[in-house]
């Protein structure tokens, strides 16, 4: 057998090889979940004129100390800035009257990777005390007693970033401690009854998979009800802006390994991924993986997944939420 031959074999077993798993995915996710399919849409986003009733606010403003390489603090200048609890008060009011259904607070981070949650624990429990909005949280690490006034103050959900790999930990995301600062977040949130969503971010090191297997893993042991894959995206003016993003294909077959790892629990594919050409490539073959839902789909998402017998449902919610 010459080298071509033997490459185009090996593409064929490879091509094979990844109709069966997402043929097994799609099984599984059918057989466990049923045919609902959910599209996002979030109020980070304009969609054909519209903005959805779900609106992310920083209580930090534009300050990030951590300064992640794939972000750079950039992503904050897409919220609204809150910088003190007043203004988060103002702004979750203005919400509630308009009719929004919740918002995202979020914010940068320090050098430990913590958020400055004690200082707006009497905003929040006056927020859901004065409205029935739903309130998210990205809560970057917490101990203990953060995670318990979180939970008394009324948070209704915690997001995480959920990585599987110290190298990953300490050099994108500047974290000392690793991994296990994230693991014990996630067990302090969880321990007090607080629903968390953990988000895993496929190609983050470098556009390359490396730990986000293990990441998984870790998820599987604890008890949540969603997970959320996202996946790297340059930004501009970020020190990751050169790096390619991993190939969708790659991204879907992870997709696909997820639902064998955590059958029960249900998918997001969320909105932080490329667009053009490799969002629409990534949605369909996500779908064909068995993914749930996503946020702020390709134009053909819709139509395709009614094509593959899916009973399409809107939401002008985070991703996040059921």
């Amino acid at each position: 057998m010459d080298f071509v031959q033997g490459l185009s074999k090996a593409r064929t077993k490879r091509l094979t090889e990844t109709e069966a798993l997402f043929d097994e995915a799609w099984r599984l996710s059918r057989s466990k979940h049923g045919s609902d399919f959910i599209i996002y849409h979030p109020g980070m986003f304009v969609l054909n004129g519209c903005r959805g009733s779900y609106h992310a606010v920083s209580i930090t403003g534009t300050l990030c100390e951590l300064h992640c390489d794939h972000c750079g603090g950039l992503l904050l200048k897409n919220m609204h800035a809150a910088n003190n609890p007043l203004d988060l008060v103002d702004f979750a009011m203005k919400a509630f009257n308009r009719g929004d259904k919740g918002l995202l607070i979020s914010g940068g981070c320090d050098r430990k990777g913590k958020l400055p949650w004690l200082n707006f624990l009497n905003a929040i429990e006056h927020i859901k005390k004065k409205t029935n909005l739903q309130v998210t949280i990205h809560s970057g690490q917490v101990g203990p007693t953060e995670a318990r006034c979180l939970k008394e103050a009324g948070v209704d959900q915690a997001l995480i970033d959920v990585v599987g790999d110290d190298a990953t930990a300490r050099e994108i995301f500047h974290l000392s401690e690793g991994t296990a600062t994230i693991l014990k977040s996630m067990e302090a949130l969880i321990r007090v009854g607080l629903e968390v969503v953990p988000h895993i971010l496929y190609g983050i090191y470098y556009g390359e998979e490396k730990g986000e297997q293990q990441a998984l893993e870790e998820i599987s042991h604890f008890p949540v009800k969603k997970y959320v894959i996202i996946v790297f995206t340059p930004l501009k003016g970020t020190r990751m802006f050169s790096v390619k993003p991993p190939d969708p294909v790659d991204v879907v077959r992870f997709i696909a390994r997820a639902r064998l790892t955590m059958p029960d629990v249900k998918s997001s594919l969320g909105c932080a991924r490329p667009g053009g050409a490799y969002r629409r490539k990534l949605d369909l073959l996500a779908m064909r993986a068995g993914i749930n839902s996503l946020a702020i789909g390709c134009d053909y998402v819709p139509t395709e997944a009614q094509k593959m017998g899916l009973n399409v449902i809107f939401k002008t919610t985070c991703c996040s939420l059921d």
